[in-house]
Order: C-alpha cells, then structure tokens, then sequence
C-alpha cells in the first residue's frame, strides 16, 4: 500500500524519528582552543552514543590557503543513516540532505558539507 504525503509532512516523520533517537540522549558545544571561532556540537543518544557532530570554521582560509566564508559540516553515524535509508527506502544523498536540514532548523546553524562518519564497518564481502 502507498500513501501520498507532501514534501513538509515526510520531513516532520524523519524529524520526529530524529527527535525520538536522541530523546534521553544530550548536546554539548565545545570551543577549538586552537582556533578562535571555531567549535563544535555533540549530539548524543540515551546510550550516549555520539550520533551526529556539528563542526564549525569561522571565515578565513582552508589548510591549502583558499579562502573560504565560514564552513559548517556534520557528520551522521552510518547507524542513522542507515536507518533512515531502509525505513524510507531512500538514497543515502536524500536521507543526509534531510538530517543536513533537521540540524539547520534545530541548533539555528548552517550545513555546507554532510559525510557519514563512522564508516560503516565493513561485512567482509
């Protein structure tokens, strides 16, 4: 059986599942002492199971000298991701773009880049 659901309503369901595994859990925001501006937010599940990492560079320039406007990146751990992707059935690209935009409408932060991290450990195959 197929429902049909607006874009708004699919992403309120992945956001209350998002919500729901960090339900118990916490978040912690930690400054880079070696970087001024620069931090870094912690979200953790009831098991405190880090699950999603929010990096922040301020303005400046990248390790190659290119400079750049301010870089916010995350990083989901595969088990949410992963998640996500068979619930849904969706590509992994979608499922990051949606957890990209819970993070933004959450902690008020902007997300350039998005990687799953933890890697996935590997079956063997």
């Amino acid at each position: 059986m197929r429902y049909v659901i607006t874009k708004d309503q699919f992403h309120k369901i992945v956001y209350n599942i998002l919500d729901e595994m960090m339900e118990g859990g916490g978040v912690k925001r930690e400054e880079n002492p070696y970087s001024n501006g620069a931090y870094r937010i912690n979200m953790y599940n009831s098991d405190d199971e880090e699950i999603i990492v929010y990096f922040y560079f301020p303005p400046g320039e990248d390790d190659d000298g290119n400079p750049h406007n301010g870089i916010g990146s995350i990083h989901v751990n595969w088990v949410i991701d992963e998640k996500i992707t068979k619930i849904f059935s969706l590509r992994q690209s979608k499922v990051l773009d949606i957890i990209a935009d819970w993070v933004t409408d959450k902690f008020g932060v902007d997300v350039d880049e998005v990687d799953v991290h933890p890697k996935k450990p590997s079956s063997g195959y």
